[in-house]
């Protein structure tokens, strides 16, 4: 899925819309036969995906389970108090536990008590419709930062920064934060390279991977599955992806796509990089001026959610029907 910002006419701010792609689109003509539909959201952040269903969360208004193939959602209630601290989850994620086939939502927060701050962590069952609480991870978060979430193998998991002090500006001893859905257990892997600033954890070449920096130089790390032991499986040049937030490899011919200043497909092996085109004034009707394209979002096409929650489907400003298999 590919979220742009569009001009109508007679508007005086822009409108969020979103288009869903097939893997092999981005690479040439990714808007051909692709339906742009309005955004139903506004200041919803993305927290992750899970077979199809994107889970939405806004700090005061709560979180929202989304379908955008079959644009229903679900709105999430009776979530556990956040902290006195703006609100802050480390950390925050979405996975669906195949033992009980169902989705749940995973938050860790900052709360006050009278031995001072401490973590506590809620669990949601969508078929419940209830959070409970489970043991905290072991490692202190309580001035932390992590990376968004990334679901392998059906576990969670993030890049976590420990702090040392509230300024942020003394990272100590990051690690990848692990949680299992079905067993409700926290865990966690060392980074390759510990001194390296990694930013986020993703797959590459149907393994877990991290891309590290280091003064000019990115190395994407993947982790084997069998040995736990990472290894080095591209080097770049800091400076070509600067900004970069965002990694995913598409499945229909292994090129990177990373997400900075726009959107980029890079061939590891040829070193060719492309950007992928903005969505074009001319396929909307009232569009002027400008689009732009402000993130990608991997998630797969599904029917989950069909028999729950309400319709999200504004019905306005969509053109061409389609059907897509893999969405960015």
């Amino acid at each position: 899925m590919i979220i742009h910002q569009v001009y109508f006419q007679g508007a005086t701010r822009a409108t969020d819309m979103y288009t869903l792609h097939s893997a092999g689109q981005l690479s040439n003509d990714p808007y051909v036969g692709v339906t742009a539909v309005e955004y139903p959201f506004t200041s919803f952040r993305i927290v992750g995906s899970c077979n199809g269903v994107l889970c939405l969360h806004e700090y005061g208004k709560g979180i929202i389970l989304w379908n955008p193939s079959i644009r229903r959602k679900v709105t999430v209630h009776d979530r556990p108090l956040l902290s006195d601290w703006g609100g802050q989850l480390h950390p925050f994620g979405f996975a669906f536990d195949p033992i009980i086939k169902d989705y749940k939502i995973v938050m860790t927060t900052k709360c006050n008590t009278k031995k001072g701050l401490v973590l506590r962590t809620f669990v949601y069952r969508m078929k419940k419709d209830a959070w409970h609480e489970i043991a905290s991870p072991t490692r202190d978060l309580l001035s932390c930062r992590e990376s968004c979430q990334c679901l392998f193998n059906g576990t969670l998991h993030w890049v976590i920064k420990r702090f040392l002090t509230d300024s942020h500006d003394d990272c100590h001893s990051p690690y990848i934060l692990a949680f299992n859905p079905s067993s409700e257990i926290f865990s966690t892997i060392e980074l390759p390279e510990p001194s390296w600033e990694t930013k986020e954890v993703t797959i590459i070449n149907g393994s877990l991977a991290v891309i590290s920096s280091k003064h000019d130089d990115s190395w994407i790390w993947v982790r084997n599955n069998t040995t736990a032991s990472w290894s080095v499986a591209f080097k770049l040049k800091a400076h070509e992806f600067e900004g970069t937030h965002r990694v995913f490899q598409l499945t229909a011919n292994s090129d990177l796509l990373f997400n900075p200043c726009g959107i980029i497909v890079y061939n590891p092996e040829t070193r060719e990089r492309s950007s992928v085109v903005r969505l074009s004034a001319s396929s909307l009707v009232g569009v002027t001026g400008s689009t732009h394209s402000l993130l990608i979002k991997p998630c797969i096409e599904s029917l989950g959610l069909l028999d729950m929650g309400t319709s999200c489907d504004q019905g306005k400003r969509n053109r061409k029907r389609s059907r897509a298999y893999w969405l960015l």
